[in-house]
């Protein structure tokens, strides 16, 4: 798998999630439901940048040790 394959496969798993969960706060509206919001939802989407930011520290290391042997 590519790594922009991948970053896709991730954007789109951390949209699906804040779609769903959406819909789940439509039925699920109490301190349970957003103290679970809080400690799983929420953190999901920062983590996720974390890992944009690492992919693309990888790829650019990738590339350079790609150039390094030509």
């Amino acid at each position: 798998m590519s790594q922009s394959a991948g970053k896709g496969m991730l954007s789109e798993s951390v949209k699906s999630l804040r779609i769903t969960w959406s819909r789940c706060q439509t039925v699920w509206d109490d301190d349970t439901a957003r103290k679970f919001g809080q400690d799983f939802i929420d953190p999901v989407e920062p983590a996720a940048r974390r890992v944009y930011g690492a992919m693309e520290r990888l790829q650019s290391a990738c590339d350079e040790a790609r150039r390094a042997c030509e």
